[in-house]
């Protein structure tokens, strides 16, 4: 008997312990939607104001909110993961170039930077005079927004899967979908 006292109280033991992993793990999915952020600004330009420059510089900034170092697939953010426009601030239409997600590079997922815990990754892009200028004069407007959106797969630091739950016997990574929106103004 002393034997299967022993198997019956590591039994419990084993479920105790599998239900407070379960628990945590969805506590982390649960609360997982602000791990990160996204942002854009314009350098040196806090009102993101167009004065006719050649180049107006954009930053975007993903943000690790959370306490824990991430990593982030960067290189697939960048060239398939992300979609970006100008929009009318009055009617919301959508004006100049629609940049949608690129072509999907399976390899690039693979391919992780480090997020440490509340820090930010920055990425820089330009407009240029003569694409601002026609969109400005094409909608008769001196505010445009800028809008982006990307899909981001989380790692935790050193994690080989990403962040994700098990469906029907399969894993499935978690979509993050970070948003930003910047108000450009004409002067």
């Amino acid at each position: 008997m002393p034997s299967s006292l022993n198997k019956t109280i590591k039994l419990f033991f084993m479920i105790i312990l599998l239900t407070i992993y379960q628990s945590k793990a969805q506590n982390i999915l649960t609360n997982s939607n602000n791990l990160l952020s996204l942002s854009i600004s314009c350098p040196n330009n806090p009102q993101c104001i167009y004065s006719g420059q050649d180049l107006f510089p954009v930053t975007t900034k993903i943000i690790n909110n959370s306490n824990q170092n991430l990593e982030i697939p960067l290189e697939a953010i960048k060239y398939f993961l992300t979609t970006s426009y100008l929009k009318n601030t009055q009617t919301g239409t959508i004006v100049g170039n629609f940049v949608p997600p690129g072509i999907f590079i399976p390899e690039l997922l693979q391919q992780l930077t480090l997020l440490p815990a509340h820090t930010e990754i920055i990425m820089t892009g330009n407009y240029t005079k003569k694409y601002l200028k026609h969109i400005f004069n094409k909608e008769s407007t001196n505010q445009i927004t800028l809008y982006k959106s990307m899909i981001v797969y989380i790692h935790y630091q050193g994690s080989k899967e990403p962040i994700g739950t098990y469906k029907n016997g399969k894993f499935e990574p978690k979509r993050f979908i970070l948003k930003a929106e910047r108000i450009i103004t004409k002067k």
